[in-house]
């Protein structure tokens, strides 16, 4: 007799059917339910507000520098220009020269940035040393800085 009671109470995941969770969705569908909906959403977490501000000040001093060396277009990983990445010690930045001259070589700048940026490692690479498919593999995780 318990038995028979304890089986009647358990529910199979057969039994449950598509219309038992209709009433479920509609909550979460429903505009009056946002707490429920936004509980439902991942949740994506942000760095603080001091790191988030440290590294925007690092990007600005990091634009100036290749400023003066008349880069006009650079772009670095998505985790470092949104702070994902907490502690940045090597960046990479990729950038595009225009103009073909003596003067201008990566290696170069890529030794006068890291004296002007002491605790930090900045790798510069140009983005025509690229073979296309490592280009274009590199090139779906980076945002633009300059």
């Amino acid at each position: 007799m318990i038995e028979e009671n304890s089986a009647s109470n358990n529910i199979d995941s057969n039994q449950i059917t598509k219309s038992d969770l209709e009433p479920i969705k509609s909550l979460v569908k429903d505009k009056t339910s946002k707490k429920l909906s936004k509980g439902l959403k991942p949740k994506v977490k942000q760095a603080s507000w001091w790191i988030r501000s440290r590294r925007k000040s690092l990007i600005k001093d990091i634009q100036s520098a290749l400023k003066e060396y008349g880069i006009e277009k650079a772009w670095a990983h998505n985790h470092f220009i949104t702070a994902e990445e907490k502690k940045s010690k090597n960046i990479t930045i990729y950038v595009e020269f225009f103009e073909t001259r003596d003067e201008l070589d990566v290696h170069k700048i890529d030794l006068e940035i890291d004296k002007k940026f002491k605790h930090k490692k900045l790798n510069i690479i140009d983005v025509s040393t690229l073979q296309p498919a490592i280009k274009e593999f590199v090139f779906r995780d980076v945002s633009p800085i300059l």
